[in-house]
């Protein structure tokens, strides 16, 4: 890693949420731990600020940041990212538009007024997007030469229309990026201002999906720019002299350097700190196959891992419509997070989400100006939450606003507070089940043979019950899941991606190809790294291809066992894409020829922070008796309520209970019990 002052002992993850912003200190000389939670706020860089003062770190004395943040994805959801043009090959501006034909499942798919939300709300206005003529063969070949003139008209005219930044991608410019790049220097002539970005970030094949990926980051790298820009500048101010880390989508942090060149691959960053936080979980806890459910304050995001391996994949759909070609670990996510607004669908049964009432307002209980109800307000209703033990008690929750604000919003369907809230978390769950379905029984996961990691302040208050309805026998709830994305974004090792497609069979006759490429993308990732001032000990590269069919147009990702492409180690990657189309697929077509479509290598550099789990706190683990009203069992009972900090290892607590701690509850449900197991892993499984 760079070089550190000595003085420097504090390591920080710090996690950007809809609501809430965690923070996790681990101090590498004494082991010490703090952890914190602060309300986000719309400059996230104050909140960072604010996160720090939280467990009481001096800025100086904190040797490397990890920070996951949300600045582009809420610009992008919310439409608020920069007036975007797109140079695109003439006859191919409406890319973006045309897309794959899909179609959303739901409430409105037989809606023949239905539009892609790119339609209904663009993120390229379609004047914006002007073609130019050029054109690139598939083989790279130049078939018309850049109309260089045409590129200066274009860049006037959006300067014009106070286009603030500018994505160019051109048709089979991953075969020779000698437009793109000629391009971009005209645009930086005329527009000397302006963001531009061109199919560099990831040139590979996929034209419309790497012309949105171009788009995307256009429309949101001014954003996310400058936010690392003011982030940086803070930090500075405070005397900040350590390594400021930025999670990106691939499971690994980059330099601020590197982040700043591709802004589109931090989209997620923050739920893909969760799954690295996993990982590491399924490892030291010697648990391989786990589904994970991160329950925010906005959303809950879901991955499932097989063998303690990173689940990675090269395509994301933000919405309908808009898909990212990227190396993105593969999350997805449903919109129902604890401040999620209770409401109806499209037809007038109850939802929870997509619609969330954030850090502010905040749900009703929260006493901040809010009045919609939201699932945080139906748990505190229920008995899940405990109104005095929120956030280790510095939030006071409000149980009559929340009662009252349940029901106004339960008039509609004629249900009383307590009768909305109990459905609330029903539907909330089934949610969340639903989705996690979609990551593991849809692709031919048995979930019998997973366990269910819940974390995220919300989710192991809804892990039981979600685990009941997907057939799952053991829940595995971390310590400190409140902030266990803050912890794995502390814990992630450095990765960084690049790609390079080809389109040439994968035959003994172009092994040299092959190797000579993959082998020239190492160089430039070890030359790049040394450049950001990385100290590049234990660097490693791993390897994947994509491949297809002879005849197909969709390839795969493959990862490669091999750390050299020979032409006698052909047939056993050939063999390996045989076998991973059949386990995908359910066949494989051993008679036809496979296609390689691009290469891709990823610089790996360890950053081993391991966390040791706390010890047990002294005393009395039981703080008292309280009621709940059981979802789905229809009656209100006393049940215990026990302080995990307390717990024992070996120590059992007997469904139905609650345990509480800092900044998360844990809902045992009846039949079940709750044990702490060497590592302070809170195992729950059926009774008896």
């Amino acid at each position: 890693m760079t070089e550190q002052r000595s003085s420097a002992d504090w390591l920080v993850g710090i996690d950007v949420g809809g609501t809430f912003t965690d923070i996790v200190g681990l101090n590498r000389n004494t082991g010490e731990i703090r952890d914190g939670k602060v309300l986000s706020t719309p400059e996230q860089e104050k909140g960072v600020l604010r996160a720090l003062a939280a467990i009481d770190v001096d800025v100086p004395g904190v040797a490397e940041i990890v920070h996951g943040h949300t600045v582009g994805i809420n610009a992008l959801l919310s439409r608020a990212g920069a007036r975007t043009g797109l140079l695109a090959t003439r006859g191919h501006r409406d890319l973006l538009d045309i897309g794959r034909m899909h179609r959303e499942f739901g409430d409105r798919f037989y809606d023949p007024t239905w539009l892609r939300p790119h339609q209904e709300r663009p993120v390229v206005e379609r004047h914006n997007r002007i073609g130019i003529p050029e054109r690139i063969a598939y083989d790279g070949t130049e078939l018309l030469a850049l109309d260089e003139d045409a590129v200066r008209e274009a860049a006037r005219a959006l300067a014009a229309r106070g286009v603030e930044a500018v994505g160019v991608c051109f048709l089979n410019s991953y075969r020779d990026r000698g437009h793109e790049r000629r391009a971009a220097e005209i645009l930086a002539e005329e527009m000397p201002h302006a963001y531009v970005q061109t199919s560099d970030l990831y040139p590979v094949t996929k034209e419309h999906e790497r012309t949105t990926t171009v788009a995307l980051d256009a429309y949101v790298g001014p954003a996310v720019v400058g936010y690392l820009r003011r982030l940086t500048v803070a930090l500075a101010e405070r005397a900040f002299g350590g390594t400021l880390w930025i999670m990106m989508t691939n499971g690994g942090v980059a330099t601020v350097a590197d982040a700043g060149r591709a802004p589109v691959f931090q989209l997620v960053s923050g739920p893909v700190g969760g799954v690295t936080g996993s990982i590491r979980l399924a490892r030291d806890a010697g648990r391989g196959n786990l589904l994970t459910m991160d329950v925010g304050g906005t959303s809950t995001d879901v991955a499932a891992i097989v063998d303690a391996r990173t689940p990675l994949t090269d395509l994301w759909t933000l919405e309908t419509g808009l898909t990212l070609t990227m190396p993105l670990v593969d999350v997805e996510s449903v919109g129902s997070g604890a401040g999620s607004i209770i409401g109806s669908n499209a037809l007038g049964r109850i939802a929870v989400g997509p619609a969330s009432a954030g850090s502010n307002p905040g749900p009703a209980c929260y006493g901040r100006g809010g009045t919609e109800a939201t699932l945080t307000d139906a748990c505190l209703v229920l008995g899940v939450l405990q109104p005095d033990l929120f956030a280790g008690g510095r939030i006071t929750l409000d149980v009559d606003a929340a009662r009252a604000a349940l029901a106004r919003a339960g008039e509609r369907w004629n249900l009383s507070a307590e009768d909305l809230a109990e459905a609330a978390y029903r539907v909330a769950c089934e949610d969340i089940a639903a989705k996690i379905r979609t990551i593991s029984v849809y692709r031919g996961l048995d979930v019998r043979d997973f366990a269910l990691l819940p974390f995220g302040s919300a989710g192991p208050m809804l892990a039981d019950r979600v685990a009941r309805i997907l057939g799952v026998e053991t829940v595995v709830v971390p310590t400190t899941p409140g902030q266990f994305s803050a912890l794995g974004l502390l814990q992630s090792d450095l990765r960084t991606t690049r790609a390079q497609s080809l389109m040439i069979p994968l035959s003994p006759d172009n092994a040299a190809v092959m190797e000579e490429g993959f082998a020239a993308m190492e160089r430039a990732l070890t030359e790049e790294l040394t450049a950001q001032g990385v100290d590049i000990q234990g660097l490693t590269f791993d390897r994947a291809l994509f491949g297809m069919y002879r005849g197909q147009t969709w390839d795969n990702r493959l990862p490669l066992r091999r750390d050299r492409v020979t032409a006698a180690g052909v047939p056993e990657i050939v063999a390996d894409f045989h076998a991973f189309y059949q386990e995908s697929y359910g066949f494989s077509a051993t008679e036809i020829p496979v296609v390689v479509s691009t290469l891709e290598v990823t610089a790996v550099i360890p950053r081993p922070h391991k966390v040791p789990p706390s010890a047990a706190e002294d005393g009395e683990s039981l703080l008292g008796h309280r009621d709940l009203r059981i979802p789905g069992a229809g009656d209100t009972v006393r049940v215990p309520v026990h302080v995990r900090e307390r717990l024992q290892p070996g120590e059992v607590v007997a469904g139905p209970a609650i345990v509480s701690e800092k900044f998360a509850t844990t809902v045992v449900l009846p039949g079940r019990r709750a044990r702490i197991d060497d590592d302070r892993l809170l195992i729950i499984e059926n009774h008896g």
